[in-house]
């Protein structure tokens, strides 16, 4: 009998069928005597499942908002699903960058025992995370957060015969559960106001509420999604989590679960919480700029490569978090006064955000897996041992030499154009003195960190070889394949940035409808 499913739903029933038949494959496998075909079938699961979110971006743009709910349990009780173009383009990016660690991990992980579960976990951490965009109310969207979160907390510690990962995976079990309660928690004063966890009946409510209960509702929510996205000073499960994962795992940690927490904030704010009544710009900036600030003077201290990483990783939410409160800000101080300017100004600072969650994802991604093959080759993430060995290793050097260049900001790779939305969005309204102070901050804070990718790319390829990193050999095939397609990424879209800037700009419009209307 044929069964027809839902084009919003199809992704999530391919990710989530894939991850119950990998141990299927695991033993199918070897009994052929094929243990890779586990490893080929989680790396075809998620390929059929982009595609589908692909085909699901297309539908929404030809017809607009998606939407699926049981007839029998309709909105505004029951459960319901709704892509839109956010919702589509951060579920595209949360299943590339799975794709791309999926077959880096056919080589890193050979070694490991229990790669079933490892690939099991993979594909239920980016169903999680696809769930979550595609959630249309708070019961759905807590359902696949946290089995985002409990895949995450078990392939962070995945090795688990080492102190180092158990240690960290606690860790980020402990952060995550307090973010967790607390989001819920605000989440349920919105209930108590509403009566609804659907969130465009939610929205339609809130317009006629107007009590001090809805303030620490916001407050609540942004600090627990903060937790995961790691805005300071919620940030310090990560830099032990992200080291002392798997690099694969480090590279979905930092390149997309982070983007989960992002996600979270973007959707409660600008769905719930109207800029026109809700004056939280301001705050918002300054925990960006905060943000910023310290992970780049924490950067600076790390020998531990991944480490080092891990801290960019929150420099880099700090200019997200600062997209969105740009937008907030302008929304809030002109648009009585200029709609126009403001919801042009708005678009155009969250597109840059929104573009600058994508070039991270993969920028990101990439020095995790780069640091991953050196990791494999030497064994060891010590900045110290590692200097030179991009001269063993060219095609992993010349990758990790682009990521650096990109996320430093270096035209005209993708780091570049993103950072510059940010910035330019930030300085479009010349006569407020308070925009112009904290996008100068927001200056300053990216010419620092260029620096010091500029200082470790310099450590990596230019430096001589010590004894250790001169022994290396370049890492296997299906390692280098997706860092290389990665680096060939940030190139082509730095060079045709309008590839991926107008899915951001449609996708920003899409998230500002509540607000700004039409």
């Amino acid at each position: 009998m044929y069964i027809s499913i839902p084009i919003i739903l199809q992704p999530l029933v391919i990710l989530f069928v894939a991850a119950v038949l990998v141990p299927l494959m695991d033993y199918v496998g070897r009994k052929l005597g094929s243990e890779k075909l586990r490893d080929v079938f989680a790396v075809a699961a998620l390929a059929f499942a982009l595609y589908k979110l692909y085909a699901l971006y297309i539908e929404v743009l030809k017809r607009g908002a998606v939407e699926f709910y049981l007839r029998s349990f309709a909105p505004p009780y029951g459960t319901a699903f709704r892509a839109d173009a956010l919702s589509a383009f951060m579920a595209m990016v949360f299943c590339l960058l799975g794709l791309f660690v999926a077959v880096y991990s056919i080589r890193y992980m050979e070694e490991d025992t229990g790669l079933d579960k490892y690939y099991a976990l993979l594909l239920t951490l980016v169903a999680g995370m696809v769930g979550v965009t595609l959630a249309w109310d708070f019961l759905t969207l807590f359902i696949f957060w946290e089995t985002m979160a409990i895949s995450g907390y078990v392939l962070v510690g995945f090795r688990k015969y080492r102190w180092e990962p158990v240690e960290a995976g606690f860790k980020y079990l402990i952060m995550s559960t307090f973010g967790s309660v607390l989001m819920f928690y605000g989440v349920s004063f919105l209930y108590g106001l509403t009566g609804t966890l659907n969130f465009t009946s939610m929205s339609q409510q809130l317009l006629n509420v107007n009590q001090p209960l809805l303030y620490i509702s916001l407050c609540m929510i942004v600090v627990g999604f903060g937790v995961t996205a790691a805005m300071v000073p919620l940030h310090t499960w990560l830099p032990d989590a992200h080291p002392a994962a798997p690099s694969g795992i480090s590279a979905m940690l930092s390149g997309v679960v982070i983007k989960a927490g992002v996600y979270g904030i973007y959707r409660s704010l600008f769905t719930f919480f109207n800029p026109a009544f809700f004056n939280y710009g301001a705050i918002l900036m300054i925990f960006g700029i905060l943000t910023l600030t310290v992970a780049n003077l924490m950067a600076l201290l790390q020998r531990d490569i991944k480490r080092l990483f891990a801290y960019s990783s929150i420099v880099n939410i700090g200019y997200i978090i600062t997209a969105a409160g740009i937008a907030a800000y302008v929304l809030t101080t002109y648009y009585s006064s200029n709609p126009t300017l403001a919801t042009s100004v708005a678009v155009f600072a969250l597109a840059g955000g929104l573009f600058h969650v994508f070039n991270h994802a993969i920028g990101k991604g990439l020095l995790f897996l780069c640091s991953g093959c050196f990791l494999h080759e030497v064994k060891t993430r010590d900045l110290n041992v590692l200097e030179g060995i991009g001269r063993r290793m060219p095609w992993t050097g010349a990758s990790l030499s682009i990521g650096l260049l990109a996320l430093a900001g270096v035209p005209p790779l993708n780091g570049f154009w993103s950072k510059l939305f940010i910035i330019l969005a930030g300085l479009s309204i010349p006569q407020d003195g308070f925009m112009i102070v904290v996008t100068s901050i927001l200056i300053l804070n990216a010419i620092f960190a260029a620096a010091y990718y500029l200082w470790v790319m310099q450590r990596i390829m230019l430096r001589e070889p010590k004894e250790r990193a001169a022994a290396a050999h370049e890492a296997p095939f299906t390692m280098v394949l997706p860092i290389v397609v990665m680096a060939a990424l940030c190139v082509i879209i730095g060079l045709f940035p309008g590839l991926i800037l107008s899915l951001a700009d449609v996708a920003a419009r899409s998230l500002l409808l509540p607000v700004i209307g039409g």
